[in-house]
């Protein structure tokens, strides 16, 4: 095997608590050249001096707040590898996680993308909450070369991509997606990284859990009741494809549509409006042809059903 040099880009925000294990976990790598780059973004807790404590063993970038889409650009431009892994600070990596990457691009060398299943567990007890599935009407996820490039022009994703912490690209490939149009959204970088690549060119899943995503109290949306979706990552995301990758916009319009739904009936509940927010979704519709308007109106009733659930996680009984 050709041994590659893997960037690892770990993005953290006042994460002090949990940073150690997400370090330690890329240091502990079986996989070498590894380098580890660290990007916060501008926190206010301890975390800068957690990451000063490990010295010359990553590259430690310290950047005022500008969100996870700005992370994701600082990494990259810093960033010396073939193959980029990215890595939320409240997660963690398998020691074989990067062997097992390497292999993937190494053995199929027209994949741009490798994804991979995910093992969540609760931080505090470490117990095994479920894993994420990749194939919708699947019991279990299956290894496989998946080519979405055609589906994904019409519209269609049969798949669940992973978060942050199960992304890995090669470096060709994310030159096309990176830098990306900086908003003032700071959760929807993953989603519109992971979309574009899937649209540009083919890759492979990998269904064995080599990242461990922590749930704890401060998680955005995984695993809570109480914010099991956040519209705006959504709205963004479909935004920032329909501009850059106009060949992507019937994808865009379904993740526009879908965040939208949610949206709306977020602002049925709240009394604080978002005037960025509302300035997007007015940008976005007049990008729109009269039948886009049709079909984005259609599929956002569609998923303003309230019996309409989408699972991707799979829990550790089933």
């Amino acid at each position: 095997m050709t041994c590659s040099l893997i960037s690892i880009i770990i993005n953290n925000y006042n994460y002090g608590r949990f940073i150690n294990r997400a370090i330690d976990s890329a240091l502990g790598q079986t996989y070498t050249p590894v380098e580890i780059i660290v990007v916060d973004d501008g926190s206010t807790d301890y975390s800068r001096e957690i990451i000063r404590s490990y010295g010359d063993l990553i590259k430690p970038i310290f950047k005022p707040n500008g969100g996870q889409d700005s992370s994701f650009n600082t990494g990259f431009e810093q960033a010396k590898g073939e193959i980029i892994c990215f890595l939320d600070a409240d997660d963690m990596f398998v020691p074989n996680k990067l062997e097992k990457i390497a292999a993937c691009f190494e053995q199929q060398p027209n994949i741009g993308w490798c994804f991979h299943t995910i093992e969540l567990q609760n931080i505090k007890t470490c117990e095994t909450l479920g894993k994420t599935l990749a194939f919708p009407g699947e019991s279990n996820d299956r290894s496989a070369s998946c080519d979405f490039r055609r589906a994904i022009r019409r519209g269609q994703l049969p798949f669940y991509p992973a978060s942050t912490s199960g992304l890995c690209f090669h470096r060709s490939l994310l030159q096309q997606v990176l830098p990306m149009t900086e908003t003032f959204a700071n959760t929807s970088a993953d989603r519109y990284v992971r979309a574009a690549a899937m649209g540009l060119a083919p890759g492979y899943f990998l269904a064995e859990e080599l990242t461990i995503q922590g749930i704890h109290d401060s998680n955005i949306s995984t695993l809570r009741k109480d914010r099991p979706f956040i519209p705006e990552r959504e709205i963004v995301a479909a935004y920032l494809l329909r501009t850059h990758f106009p060949d992507l916009s019937q994808y865009a319009n379904r993740l526009f549509a879908r965040g939208l739904s949610a949206y709306q009936r977020t602002q049925k509940t709240s009394t604080v409006i978002e005037p960025e927010y509302e300035g997007l979704i007015q940008d976005y519709w007049q990008l729109c042809s009269p039948l886009a308007k049709l079909a984005i109106a259609a599929v956002s009733l569609y998923h303003s059903r309230p019996w309409r659930k989408e699972g991707t996680f799979l829990s550790k009984a089933a």
